[in-house]
Formats: C-alpha cells, structure tokens, sequence
C-alpha cells in the first residue's frame, strides 16, 4: 500500500504514479467533502468487483466522480432542467441519479439503466479525475451494513488490501452526500445528507 498526503497530488511525479497504479485496476482510498471514499476506474468490470469483494457486497451499483458537468453529458442524459439543477449544486455535497447513456456497458451499472454522479468540493480530487481522464468510483469505506470509517488510521488497518491511501485528516461525522434523483425531470430526494437542495 502506498500512503499519501491529499496535497501530494501537487507534485506531477506522484500523480504519474497514482495513474499508472489505477490504469491497471489499483484501488484507492481517498478524502470527500463528506467521507472517505474507496474507489478506482469506473471503465474496469475488475475494479467494481474488487470493490465488492473489500465491502463484502455485490448487489448495489456504485456512484462515481467526474470532474465536470460538460464530461456528465458524456455518460448520462442531461436536459436543460436537469443541468441547471446541477449547475446550482456542483460541485457540492449531493449524489445525483441520472439516465445513463445506452453506450455505457449495463454491467458497470449493476444491470440498472440509470447512473449515480458526484462533483465533491475537493479541488485536488476534481483535479486528479481530470487528468485520469475517467471517472473514479466513489462509495464509503466500509463492509455492507457497518458505519463508515473515516480515521485513515483505522482504514489502512481494516482495508489493508488497498494499493493508494491518499490521507487527510480524521473528517468529521457525515451523514453522506444527499441523494438525488431527477431521472423524470421531478426532483426526488432519495437520502438526505449533509446538504439541501437548491432549485
């Protein structure tokens, strides 16, 4: 396992060595505006399972992170309606649920057609999605049914089978980001989190 700080990702060296780890379906762990989260190449069937495999479950789909909304049309359907709600939100502490586009591969999805989507407010994050060039899995660092660990301390010793550990500080107690669905052109709260909606 490889341990950094979140402000390494300054440093061009360790960006080259962090994408070079998740190019090939390394998986990492990394500070949120809300949690810690656990993620790698959202374009890679082997790091979903891997994932599964670390949280012990198989059943749900996985959100993911880009580093823009104009990179959200790329993967999702986005209408006028549905853009300006993102405009007003992103980046932000929300998950948004979207159409997914009919070229993105339904086992990325869970089977399911549409697509959770996430601009967390931390720049170094956005940053490194950006020069990735795809988006990142995000979901909490934790085993299906427990509390998610946020003291990359405890992480490192419970998820021990993680190549990147990208350290922060403790971060405070989250109830996650608020969850969206705005699939129909309605807007339905799913899960309300650390933030409110605005529309």
């Amino acid at each position: 396992m490889l341990e950094f700080e979140l402000n390494d990702l300054k440093d061009s060296k360790i960006k080259k060595v962090i994408k070079e780890i998740l190019d090939n379906n390394g998986i990492i762990v990394y500070p949120t505006d809300t949690l810690y989260g656990i993620g790698g190449n959202f374009f890679s069937i082997d790091v979903i399972k891997k994932i599964d495999e670390l949280k012990q479950r198989n059943d749900s789909p996985y959100s993911i992170i880009v580093h823009s909304i104009d990179y959200i049309e790329e993967i999702a359907e986005l209408n006028v309606f549905q853009k300006e709600i993102l405009k007003k939100n992103l980046p932000g502490k929300f998950t948004f649920i979207l159409k997914a586009k009919n070229q993105i591969n339904k086992e990325l999805l869970k089977n399911r057609d549409t697509i959770g989507i996430r601009i967390p407010e931390v720049k170094e994050i956005i940053e490194l999605v950006k020069y990735l060039k795809y988006p990142l899995i995000t979901t909490s660092v934790n085993k299906s049914g427990k509390e998610p660990l946020n003291n990359p301390d405890i992480i490192k010793k419970e998820f021990n089978e993680i190549d990147i550990l990208m350290k922060f500080n403790i971060l405070r107690d989250s109830k996650g980001s608020t969850i969206v669905d705005i699939t129909n052109n309605k807007i339905k709260i799913l899960r309300t989190g650390d933030s409110k909606l605005k529309y």
